[in-house]
């Protein structure tokens, strides 16, 4: 589901526990809507409290995760929210480009009419009708 990140500055790979620490954080999350505790993911990786706090506090210096300081269940991770929403775009069949802009910001203004003016009629509309917004 997820993409293997880099978590180390000295290296490329990722870290065998700092990795499994990331994986369980990101599927916690997917799967209970929000992020896990200290001890679930002490349960997890098996380990004592003291290295899974070192743990998340590694993957916030790299900035893998992001923490809430003082919060409990405060960790989450960068982008995941628009990662799952791609993925349940593209499960329903629509095409989505993730590195491109909406183009909502290119998309025509369309002039909203209350009324269409009757040219035939010979009459002249000033657009007063209309609260004077829409002239053509």
């Amino acid at each position: 589901m997820g993409v293997p990140i880099a978590l180390t500055v000295e290296c490329d790979r990722p870290t065998g526990r700092r990795q499994e620490a990331y994986d369980f954080i990101r599927s916690y999350i997917v799967r209970h809507g929000h992020s896990p505790s200290i001890e679930n993911i002490r349960l997890a990786l098996g380990v004592s409290k003291t290295r899974a706090k070192a743990l998340v506090h590694q993957l916030a210096a790299v900035k893998a995760i992001e923490r809430v300081p003082g919060a409990q269940r405060g960790i989450s991770i960068p982008g995941l929210a628009r990662e799952l929403v791609l993925e349940e775009l593209r499960r329903e069949g629509l095409i989505v480009s993730a590195g491109e802009p909406c183009p909502q910001g290119h998309l025509p203004l369309i002039a909203i009419l209350a009324q269409i003016p009757d040219k035939s009629a010979g009459e002249h509309h000033d657009g007063s009708e209309c609260g004077g917004a829409a002239r053509l």
